[in-house]
C-alpha cells in the first residue's frame, strides 16, 4: 500500500507587505465555484486515487455506503440508508437507498455495488485492502447488499467510511468502457459516480470541471458549476484570491497572514489528523543504536518548533494517534534537555548524520527542519539537512542503508480508527513505514487487535502506541488544521477531520451583504 502524501503543504510562513488592504472585487460570484489546486490529481479514478490534493473531486463526485458526518468520527450511512452487524462480526447488510442514479443514468442496485466492489479487488490498488478481508458478497433483493468477512475486523466500517474507502462506480465506467483494464483509462478523464456533482472536463495540468448533478438524490449544489484551476504557486492563488478571482484557498495560506486578512477575506480553521512527523533510520549508525536514538527525546522543544515553523495552525502532539481516534494513550515524553541529548550523541558511531525533508510549495518542511537541526548540532551531530522529493521517499526501503538517518514529514491516517494509523505506519509492513521500523511484537499486538473484542482492541492499541514511542523510532510532533481563507460572501463549509483539506461543494453557496 503506497499513497502520495505531499500534504506537508499545510502552511506557508512569508509577508506580504500592505495584505491589509481592501482589495478589489475581481471575477467571483455567480453560479460558478473557483478552486485553486497547488498540483494536479494522480488519477479521478476512486479505486486508484490514494493522494490528498484532488480528494475533493473525489468525493464531491462519488459515494460510498458509509460517511463521516461533518466535523465529527460517526460514522452515517451514505449511499446505504441503514446497515446492520451479525453477532459474530462476519456479516454486513446493507440496505441502499431507492431511487439513486448514476451520472451515466442508471440505477444504484445492489448488483452495482458488488460490481463496483469487485472492480475494486481486481484493479488492485492501494485502496484494495480495505476490501482484502471480504470472504464473499450477495445481493439477496435489488436494494440489500451483503458481505461475509474471513474473520472479524473491527476497522471495517472506518474502512466503507474512509476517504480512500470504497467508491461506489457506475456501470457506464466499468461495463461499458470496462476495456482490458476495468475502465482505467476511461477514468483517467471521466467518471460516473452518485455524488452532487458530475465530471464534465479533466484538462491536466491546466483545470478541472464539477457540473451540478440536478437529479441528485441528497442535498442539491448550489453553484451549478466548480472551476479547479491547477496553479502551482502559492502567492499566485494568494493574490487571485485578495483580487476576488477566486473564492477560496483550502490549504497553505500564509500562516503569517491570517491575522490580517483583507475586509473581503475570512479565515476558518478545522481540526484535521494531519501530524508532523520524524522518521529515525534505526537500519544503520548512528540511530540502530538505542541508547542514541534515546537521545533524540532530550534534543527537540517540540513547543518551540510547532510555535515557530507553523505559528497558529498546529498545536504540540500528545500521544502516537490522533488523539480524537484513541482514548487515554501514553503521553509523549518529549522534554529538551541539551546534556541528556550530548551524552547520548556521545555514544554515537558517527557524528555525520543526513536529515531529510519532503519537499512542499510552502516551505513549512523546511523550516521546521532547519528549527531541528539548531537543536541536533549543540549535541554534537553534523548535520546535512536535504530536500526530497516522494518518489525518494517510496523508494528508500530498497536500500536503508543509503536512506537518510532522519526523515521529516507528514502524514495522515485513512480513516479515524487506530488500526487505520497504526497499520500503515507503525507494522513492518506498513505502507507509510518509509525507514524500514520492525518490531514482530507489536506486529502481532497489531493483528490480535484486529479481531479483538472493542475493550480489548482498545488496550492493544494503546500498547502499541507505548511500544513504538519507547523505541524512539518514530516522532510525534504536531497535530496541523486544515485552515481554509474563504471569500466573506461563502458559507455552507462543511468539513471532516478524517477527508484532509476537503470540502463538500454542495453546501456551499454565498449571501449577500
Amino acid at each position: 500500500m503506497t499513497r502520495w502524501l505531499s500534504v506537508a503543504l499545510a502552511v506557508l510562513g512569508i509577508a506580504l507587505a500592505g495584505c491589509g488592504s481592501t482589495q478589489k472585487k475581481g471575477a467571483t460570484g455567480g453560479d460558478t465555484l473557483r478552486i485553486p489546486y497547488l498540483a494536479d490529481m494522480s488519477v479521478p479514478d476512486p479505486d486508484v486515487f490514494y493522494d490528498v490534493e484532488g480528494n475533493a473531486v473525489i468525493l464531491n463526485q462519488y459515494e460510498g455506503l458509509l460517511k463521516y458526518a461533518p466535523d465529527s468520527t460517526k460514522i452515517v450511512g451514505s449511499l446505504a440508508r441503514s446497515w446492520s452487524v451479525s453477532p459474530d462480526r462476519l456479516t454486513y447488510t446493507f440496505r441502499l437507498r431507492p431511487d439513486v442514479r448514476f451520472h451515466g443514468g442508471a440505477p444504484l442496485t445492489a448488483q452495482a455495488v458488488k460490481r463496483a466492489f469487485e472492480r475494486r479487488l481486481d484493479v488492485d490498488q492501494a485502496p484494495a485492502y480495505m476490501l482484502k478481508p471480504i470472504k464473499s458478497m450477495s445481493t439477496p433483493d435489488r436494494l440489500t447488499f451483503v458481505v461475509k468477512l474471513k474473520s472479524p475486523v473491527n476497522p471495517f466500517e472506518a474502512y466503507m467510511a474512509s476517504s480512500w474507502g470504497p467508491k461506489i462506480i457506475g456501470p457506464d465506467a466499468i461495463v461499458t468502457h470496462k476495456g482490458k483494464d476495468f475502465g482505467q483509462t476511461w477514468l483517467r478523464t471521466h467518471g460516473d459516480g452518485t455524488g452532487p456533482y458530475k465530471l464534465t472536463a479533466f484538462d491536466r495540468g491546466r483545470q478541472y470541471t464539477l457540473t451540478r448533478n440536478d437529479e441528485y438524490w441528497g442535498q442539491k449544489a448550489n453553484f451549478k458549476r466548480v472551476l479547479i484551476k491547477i496553479t502551482p504557486d502559492i502567492g499566485t492563488q494568494r493574490l487571485e484570491l485578495q483580487n476576488g478571482d477566486l473564492d477560496a484557498v483550502l490549504h497553505s495560506f500564509p500562516a503569517s497572514e491570517l491575522a490580517s486578512l483583507p475586509s473581503n477575506l475570512k479565515v476558518q480553521r478545522a481540526d484535521s489528523f494531519l501530524r508532523l512527523l520524524l522518521y529515525v533510520n534505526t537500519n544503520k549508525p548512528p540511530f540502530d543504536d538505542p541508547a542514541v536514538r534515546a537521545g533524540l527525546r532530550s534534543a527537540f522543544d517540540v513547543d518551540e518548533l510547532v510555535r515557530q515553523a507553523y505559528s497558529t495552525t498546529a498545536t504540540k502532539s500528545v500521544g502516537a494517534y490522533p488523539e480524537a481516534i484513541l482514548p487515554d494513550q501514553p503521553e509523549l515524553p518529549y522534554a529538551a534537555d541539551p546534556a541528556k541529548a550530548s551524552a547520548a550523541a556521545a555514544k554515537a558511531k558517527t557524528k555525520k548524520i543526513t536529515f531529510a525533508y519532503t519537499s512542499d510549495e510552502s516551505g513549512v518542511q523546511r523550516r521546521a527542519g532547519e528549527l531541528l537541526q539548531t537543536r541536533l548540532k549543540p549535541a554534537g551531530f553534523e548535520v546535512t539537512l536535504k530536500e526530497v522529493q516522494l518518489p525518494q521517499v517510496y523508494g528508500y526501503l530498497k536500500n536503508l542503508k543509503s536512506a537518510p538517518d532522519l526523515l521529516l514529514m507528514t502524514n495522515t491516517p485513512d480513516a479515524a480508527h487506530p488500526d487505520t494509523w497504526a497499520r500503515i505506519l507503525f507494522s513492518s509492513t506498513g505502507g507509510l513505514n518509509f525507514l524500514g521500523y520492525s518490531d514482530n511484537a507489536l506486529d502481532k499486538d497489531l493483528d490480535a487487535a484486529l479481531d479483538a473484542p472493542p475493550a480489548k482492541a482498545t488496550a492493544l492499541y494503546q500498547q502499541v502506541g507505548r511500544r513504538l514511542i519507547d523505541s524512539n523510532s518514530l516522532f510525534f510532533l504536531g497535530d496541523v488544521k486544515d485552515v481554509f481563507v474563504l471569500n466573506n460572501d461563502l458559507t455552507g463549509v462543511q468539513h471532516v477531520p478524517a477527508y484532509p483539506w476537503t470540502v463538500a461543494y454542495a453546501p456551499l453557496k454565498r449571501v449577500s451583504g
